[in-house]
């Protein structure tokens, strides 16, 4: 009797099991959130500032500078004038000439643009927009520019006096 006891025991118990819903296992988690940045870094060569000679009797191409340029993100290149062209300080500012700034890739003339100085007094004007979201090495380029004289009528050529502006080229991560 005691093995009969011993076995509907142990049946009972089986039919308990069965009978109730499994019991979900104990559980916990724990959640990392993952974040991280990367700074902008825009880099132009040449930086800093300097000077040129512009020789106001020549009307033709003064010259040439080559900038080089890349950032990590998407950005711009920009032209800005102080003064809108080449101020006469001896007059007081009466004599004004204006310029264009003709700029292309490598100076041949790909992606090429002309911006004129008195349009780009106000505010600076666009020469180059990247959107591109890549690392600097590959996100980058090259604009070769000269600077041309305009004399918009007979009288402003060739008038005595001292002359300055200043031409900022701009390089902007826009993001």
């Amino acid at each position: 009797m005691r093995n009969f006891v011993k076995a509907a025991a142990v049946l009972s118990a089986a039919g308990i099991l069965a009978a109730t819903p499994a019991m979900a296992q104990d559980s916990e988690s724990y959640v990392i959130g993952l974040n991280g940045s990367v700074a902008s870094n825009c880099e132009l060569i040449p930086e800093g500032s300097g000077t040129f000679n512009v020789d106001m009797l020549n009307t033709g191409n003064q010259g040439s500078l080559t900038i080089l340029y890349s950032c990590n993100s998407p950005y711009t290149v920009s032209l800005g004038s102080l003064n809108g062209g080449m101020l006469n300080t001896t007059s007081g500012g009466v004599v004004n000439i204006d310029y264009d700034v003709e700029a292309s890739f490598l100076g041949i003339g790909i992606a090429a643009t002309s911006t004129n100085s008195a349009d780009m007094q106000a505010a600076p004007v666009t020469i180059v927009t990247n959107n591109d979201w890549e690392n600097i090495f590959t996100n980058g380029g090259t604009r070769t520019g000269n600077l041309d004289l305009s004399f918009d009528s007979l009288s402003e050529y060739a008038v005595a006096g001292e002359y300055e502006d200043e031409l900022t080229i701009t390089l902007a991560a826009n993001y």
